[in-house]
């Protein structure tokens, strides 16, 4: 037993500690996720790796959902081909080059094509789908990156790690001088 105003580390204060902070680790990236879910927003990449596609080609989103378009490379637009009676997307005509970013949020149902003008002939076509009942097979498109997903089940595993390899070397190994322990 520490006697009052004894500071040193034990075993069950720094566990407690460290599940106190894997808990909090936790509850951000679950707190983030869901921030980042609520928000709802998609994401289109505009000619990924030099490419001249967008990805993806089809988007489902829900009516209320902002589309963000980012360029992965230069010279490409969003020119709207057709869209929906009473929707008021104009797309983006300039050109731009990788990394410019633009969005529109979708209120009205119905397909929304469109193209990139400099790259219509090679097929550089795709469109938006607004609605309240998305292909079975393909569902809403994740709001989530990639990256984000990885980056979520990285940090949880790295602290289950830590946390377990802390308490088996605090269990099992350790140099202990006289003293340090007790009987």
């Amino acid at each position: 037993m520490n006697a009052p105003g004894d500071d040193r580390v034990t075993r069950r204060r720094f566990l407690r500690a460290g599940a106190g902070a894997a808990a909090a680790g936790v509850a951000a990236t679950g707190t983030a996720a869901a921030a980042e879910e609520s928000s709802g927003s998609s994401e289109v990449r505009v000619g990924p790796g030099g490419s001249n596609v967008f990805d993806p080609e089809t988007l489902y989103v829900e009516p209320g959902t902002t589309v963000k378009w980012v360029w992965d490379s230069g010279g490409h637009n969003v020119v709207p081909e057709s869209i929906p009676d009473g929707a008021d997307w104009e797309g983006h005509e300039g050109l731009e080059d990788s990394g410019f970013e633009y969005e529109h949020t979708f209120e009205t149902k119905g397909t929304y094509e469109y193209v990139c003008t400099p790259h219509a002939s090679l097929g550089m076509k795709a469109s938006v789908e607004v609605t309240d009942d998305p292909p079975e097979e393909t569902g809403y498109q994740s709001v989530l990156p990639n990256s984000a997903k990885t980056l979520g089940v990285a940090a949880v595993g790295s602290m289950t790690s830590i946390l377990g390899l802390t308490y088996f070397f605090m269990r099992y190994g350790g140099d202990y001088g006289e003293g340090d322990v007790e009987e």
